[in-house]
């Protein structure tokens, strides 16, 4: 109980820089924003539970029948999840946490950090945890909130949205064993976003287009590019899982999730390994 209390305690710790930072914040009101959107936009008249009118910014998108209520919940709610929950809460959490170990590694903030009554792995982990608390309380503000104004706005609940809200959790926890190993070793804020943002380039443009990579290069190159896939975060298979799951839709399994998983816990541990053994 002890090693938990002083990890958590470590963990407290990051979150209040946070908010000294304003990052947290930030992404508090980045997320206010997206709601205050959804209100604004948004207007719907549900007649006989189908869509009789909806506007988006007053412009009036009637058709020449009603729209199925359950069959459009589900197209908007699928599109939202993706890019809005998704997309949008990866893009937010990788700023607002990028700096977390670089800061951790600066001169003064390392040296008192060493002295505390705590051992390297415990305090790396706290800082970990303390980025996914960060992420997790935004996310859940992010996504909760834009189901909670889109549920009262069409009148339907549609609780597979909200499967969005852990998959967001998990995505971001591999993303961040990246962020975590980048910023470690560079110690800079930039290079850390700039790989990371790098990693989800290269997912979503590798994965959809493997058979064409195979086929256009050589076995080597394709190999090579295979195994960085594998070691990489798989941000755009957890993308198109959340997608699946929102709208209901049959997908391929959890390969993505269970491979980044591993992948995840070897950077960590290997972090763990530097910081313990790296002089400051």
């Amino acid at each position: 109980m002890k090693l938990l209390s002083k990890i958590f305690a470590y963990t407290a710790l990051t979150f209040r820089e946070s908010l000294a930072k304003k990052t947290f914040v930030v992404f508090f009101l980045l997320s206010t924003i997206n709601h205050i959107f959804f209100l604004l936009a948004l207007d719907v008249d549900v007649v006989d539970g189908a869509f009789a009118m909806v506007q988006i910014f007053g412009e009036d998108l009637r058709t020449n029948k009603a729209i199925d209520l359950q069959e459009m919940i589900i197209v908007v709610e699928s599109f939202i999840a993706v890019f809005f929950g998704f997309c949008g809460g990866i893009f937010f959490s990788i700023f607002a946490t990028a700096s977390l170990v670089p800061s951790m590694l600066e001169k003064g903030n390392i040296e008192v950090l060493i002295s505390k009554p705590l051992s390297r792995a415990q305090l790396f982990i706290g800082r970990y945890l303390g980025a996914q608390s960060i992420m997790v309380l935004n996310i859940i503000y992010l996504i909760g909130g834009s189901w909670l104004i889109l549920s009262i706005k069409t009148g339907v609940w549609y609780f597979a949205y909200l499967y969005a809200i852990p998959m967001v959790i998990v995505s971001f926890v591999f993303m961040y064993s990246l962020m975590a190993l980048v910023g470690l070793v560079s110690r800079s804020t930039g290079v850390t976003i700039m790989i990371a943002y790098s990693a989800i380039l290269f997912s979503a443009v590798f994965t959809p287009n493997k058979d064409r990579f195979y086929a256009l290069l050589s076995k080597k190159i394709y190999y090579f590019l295979e195994s960085i896939y594998h070691v990489l975060p798989k941000t755009y298979d957890m993308g198109f899982i959340t997608f699946s799951l929102v709208g209901g839709k049959p997908f391929d399994g959890w390969t993505a999730l269970w491979t980044s998983a591993i992948a995840a816990t070897v950077m960590l541990a290997v972090s763990i390994g530097i910081f313990s053994k790296k002089d400051f």
